[in-house]
Formats: structure tokens, sequence, C-alpha cells
């Protein structure tokens, strides 16, 4: 698979050229491919929120280099608002910064910046909202007399409308009800379907990565701890435990029921497949 982001050797320190300076990123390397999903944990402090600072330029490097196609994103800095353009950034709780009058205009908030205008943008906020399951009543509505989940995907929709070949977000789904929750993964699920976008996502839950990432990226103490496929990320369920995090509830209770059956398997993540598995074992037929 071809790579859309490479991070090689990144160092970043808040407070550089200090003669105690502590590094918040320490010489991280790895890549992203096109339409992968990549799933960023780790504990408070571990430095998920800075690493994914860098991706867009929101922050540069101390030492090291992110490369966006093959090219290094400071190559040009007066260059770096089309690196932004490229590579979306969803914060956590956007909602709080959605500020204009009606979700259309919200939405067509990007787009209006890379210079998009007329039919050109009303088409390319409504393609987006087509995909994402914003339906066209809403879009005179105010923002603000919406749900906080509808609010949020509006919000997610704004950056997703300027269609960035890499989409990142931070805790997308914290916060909300169980059909929040659906409504934005299946919004994320989508987008990478339609444009093959690569999605970087940080988040605390395990269940939700389990079902979304194609790969875990696991940092500790602004190190890279552990870059696999989830299964290999969460069969490491010893390690985890000792960083501080935590494999998904399902398999841990996989684990307990293992404590009475030696037979019961610990190498499932997803509550679909446990259920699948568990129902198949009490027929006679889940060993394999």
């Amino acid at each position: 698979m071809s790579k859309i982001i490479e991070v090689k050797n990144l160092s970043f320190s808040y407070d550089s050229g200090a003669k105690d300076s502590k590094y918040a990123v320490q010489d991280v390397s790895f890549s992203v491919g096109y339409g992968e999903i990549i799933g960023v944990i780790g504990h408070t402090g571990s430095g998920k929120s800075t690493l994914i600072q860098h991706l867009n330029g929101l922050l540069k490097p101390t030492a090291g280099e992110v490369l966006l196609e093959g090219k290094n994103i400071w190559d040009e800095p007066k260059k770096i608002k089309d690196v932004r353009f490229k590579v979306g950034l969803v914060f956590q709780y956007p909602e709080y910064q959605l500020f204009e009058e009606t979700v259309f205009a919200d939405i067509a908030f990007g787009p209006k910046n890379m210079g998009l205008s007329g039919d050109e943008l009303k088409s390319r906020v409504e393609n987006i909202c087509e995909v994402v399951g914003i339906r066209k009543e809403y879009f005179e509505k105010s923002p603000f007399d919406l749900s906080g989940g509808e609010k949020r995907r509006v919000a997610i929709a704004g950056v997703m409308a300027m269609q960035p070949k890499v989409l990142i977000l931070d805790e997308p789904i914290a916060g909300l009800d169980p059909k929040g929750r659906r409504d934005i993964v299946s919004m994320i699920k989508n987008y990478r379907e339609k444009f093959g976008a690569a999605v970087i996502i940080v988040s605390h839950n395990m269940e939700d990565m389990a079902v979304l990432a194609d790969k875990l990226l696991v940092m500790n103490g602004g190190r890279l701890e552990i870059f696999d496929k989830v299964y290999n990320v969460f069969s490491q369920g010893a390690r985890l435990n000792e960083i501080g995090l935590s494999v998904p509830t399902v398999t841990k209770i996989l684990y307990l029921l293992n404590e009475k059956d030696r037979n019961i398997r610990t190498d499932i993540f997803t509550l679909d497949e446990a259920v699948k598995y568990l129902c198949g074992y009490g027929a006679g037929d889940a060993h394999a």
C-alpha cells in the first residue's frame, strides 16, 4: 500500500532550547497508507495530541520530519495552509467551534476558504451531507438548535467538506450517547469508503478502536510503544496493562470465562464477534 503520511524520527519539545527541556514526543516514526484507519491510543500525557498536531503543521517538529505524499510539509512554510486543506484535523468537542447562522453555512465555511463559490460550493456541501447522512431540511436550521450529537456531525462534516486526503479526529465520540456514537462511526467509515482517505483517530475507547481501526499506534511517555494491526496489539494485553491501557471490555469478559473453561478463546475484541463465538461455543462448535 502506498504511503500518504510518513513520520520520520519526530521529536518535539514545548520549551525547546531550555536547559532542562523535556520532549512531549520523542523519536517517533511510522507511516500511514491511503485508505487506512489508524487508531492512536495511550494514557493521558502520552503525547497523542501533540503528535497529531504535527501531521497538518499546527506544530513544527523540534527534530525529524513529516512527509505528505513524499514531501516534507515544512519545505515551503508559506504553503502550510495548503497542507491543512489536505490534512483535516477535527479537535475534541468540535461542536463548540460552530459559529455560523445555518448548518449549510457552517459546513460551507472550510470549502469557502479553499476558494470555492457558487454552484461548486453548493455541490460540495450537498455531496458531503449525502455521504454523512445530513438531510437537506437541516440546511437552513441554526446549528445551535440541534442536539449535541447532531452538532458534532455538522462540525465534522465541515472538515470533511474540504475533502482532505487525511482526516484526523481527536476523541470524535467522547461524551455522546450510543446513537450519537454510532452515527459518528458511520460517518467516518462512509468518508473513508467514498474518498479513499486515510483516517487517524485518537481515542480512549478500546471498543470503538476494535471496530473501526485497521492498525493501532500506542503512545507511551512520548514514544511510540507499539504500531501494529489491531489483533496483534490487543493480543498484548499484559503489556497494555503495564502502560495503563486495557483491552476491550468484551475481551476482559472472555478472560474471566477462560479462568473457568480454558477452551474459551481470549483473542476476540468486538461484541459482534464475541456473541457469534459464544453462541457457537454453546452449540459445541466454537473451539476452532
